[in-house]
């Protein structure tokens, strides 16, 4: 392929080091009080991925965008604003930010102003398409400046079934980073595998195309990349599902009652080349201009006030055998580790 013939390969753990930066989960901006009471989760719910195209510009899909839209408002929140933002965890060091409590990911919300909806797409001249009315993504104006940001590559001639990609994005949403029961990851998750498919087939201007990894619930927005270069050919969008029907046992036949969806390890991609002419049609609309009081990421974080939400020491819930049961307490064993040495 002539893409690599200009272009340093490099290896997946370094193309994961340049995209993940540039990672966004989308939450909203506030959620209803439990009924039973209780304090705000640890982390708001992740609705979606997406990923920065540019100062000020975050792709995502559309149907993220439906769902974002759907949320429920505060009732004090302006009708201007958005329920939602995006939300970056960036890397914080003691060296650059004298004003961080400790070396980590800070969560840095970027305030939304804008969507900008696809329309349908408009064939030009005669042919044949295969693919849906509209392409599913949407790109979100964030005000943000000097934001870390991907490289789109629009050539699709890297398309082609066998050819290794990897992608980055939060599957399952905050379920997943809190799995154990309480917030125990802060990071997005990294997966491997290869171009199943190309839809309709390889041709100039597919449609999309299909990698063999299962997509569940966040994942959606989510940037796929080469293994050995960072540049992003494409957004995920959407999984395969495998549909088949629940039957309850009667007296002398089986009686259908419902459907049954199984996600499978087939996902479906947008091609880079449907988001690269819209990015650049935003950029010479004035509509999509940036406040003249936009900071850039850097004076953000600088002027911040970065807390540490976790406490020194243990962070994990106590243990059923932590608590005292009646009016005896729970036997317990202190374990204490020094460090040996073979004499």
């Amino acid at each position: 392929m002539q893409y690599y013939s200009d272009t340093k390969m490099m290896s997946l753990s370094q193309c994961f080091s340049v995209v993940r930066p540039s990672v966004v989960a989308f939450m909203p901006m506030a959620i209803p009080k439990p009924a039973g009471g209780g304090g705000p989760p640890e982390l708001f719910p992740i609705v979606g991925t997406g990923f920065v195209l540019d100062d000020g510009l975050v792709v995502t899909n559309a149907h993220v965008i439906d769902a974002l839209l759907k949320l429920p408002r505060p009732p004090d929140l302006p009708k201007e604003k958005f329920a939602f933002s995006a939300i970056l965890f960036h890397h914080i060091d003691k060296e650059h930010y004298p004003n961080a409590p400790s070396e980590g990911y800070a969560q840095v919300p970027l305030e939304v102003l804008g969507i900008f909806r696809t329309g349908e797409i408009q064939l030009q001249g005669p042919g044949f398409y295969y693919g849906p009315r509209q392409p599913d993504f949407n790109i979100v104006l964030v005000k943000a400046k000097g934001l870390p940001k991907v490289e789109l590559l629009g050539d699709t001639s890297v398309l082609r079934e066998g050819v290794e990609v990897a992608t980055v994005g939060y599957p399952m949403g905050t379920r997943a980073l809190t799995a154990p029961g309480w917030l125990h990851q802060l990071s997005p998750f990294l997966q491997r595998g290869v171009i199943s498919a190309v839809l309709p087939f390889v041709c100039e201007a597919p449609h999309s195309f299909v990698i063999n990894l299962m997509s569940i619930g966040g994942a959606s927005g989510s940037p796929v990349f080469l293994t050995d270069s960072p540049k992003v050919i494409g957004i995920l969008n959407a999984g395969l599902l495998d549909m088949s029907t629940t039957f309850l046992k009667g007296d002398d036949r089986l009686v259908p009652i419902g459907l049954t969806q199984t996600p499978t390890n087939f996902s479906y991609v947008v091609p880079s080349f449907w988001l690269a002419g819209s990015v650049e049609a935003i950029k010479s609309n004035a509509v999509f201009k940036l406040p003249e009081d936009t900071l850039s990421l850097d004076e953000m974080i600088r002027k911040a006030t970065l807390q540490i939400r976790k406490a020194p020491g243990h962070n994990e819930p106590p243990r059923a055998d932590e608590f005292s049961f009646g009016n005896e307490e729970a036997p317990r064993i202190h374990v204490e580790i020094k460090p040996t040495s073979v004499e």
